[in-house]
């Protein structure tokens, strides 16, 4: 027996590309520099590596995201965005403090300078969210005027 011809992916593009963040930041890229760092290559070749392989990894997956997001929107089905509740954006205010409290933190213990990435996302995560909060419990323009006949 034959079995059908698949008509969607076993998981959406745009699960896929988080689930390939994530192993990317927590595995591939600590194994490139453990390889790296074994087999004594210059730094610079070790982040020439681990950015190609980044850009292998992720510019398919964020094309086939956004193809998926476009075919959404050409059938009328586009993703409503989901709305953060009040508790939702104190936990995130809450871990955004704790990011940046390691950070300090580890800059007075290392004494090095390093890109606050993390801290910053999380602003930016924070803000967008306190906006969509905001902006759901407005009425639309069109919803706040009555309709005349």
């Amino acid at each position: 027996m034959t079995e059908p011809p698949r008509t969607k992916p076993l998981h959406p593009a745009r699960r896929r590309l988080i689930i390939a963040v994530v192993i990317w930041a927590l595995v591939i890229r600590t194994l490139i520099y453990i390889v790296t760092d074994t087999l004594e290559v210059a730094d610079v070749w070790s982040e020439v590596v681990s950015t190609a392989l980044f850009l292998a990894i992720f510019i398919p997956l964020s094309l086939a995201a956004v193809q998926e997001l476009n075919d959404f929107r050409k059938r009328g089905l586009e993703p409503l965005p989901q709305i953060p509740t009040r508790r939702s954006l104190i936990a995130l205010g809450v871990f955004t403090v704790l990011f940046w409290t390691f950070f300090i933190w580890f800059i007075q213990w290392r004494g090095d300078f390093v890109f606050p990435l993390l801290p910053i996302l999380c602003i930016i995560a924070l803000g967008v969210n306190i906006r969509r909060y905001y902006l759901a419990g407005q009425p639309l323009d069109d919803d706040a005027q009555p309709q005349s006949d």
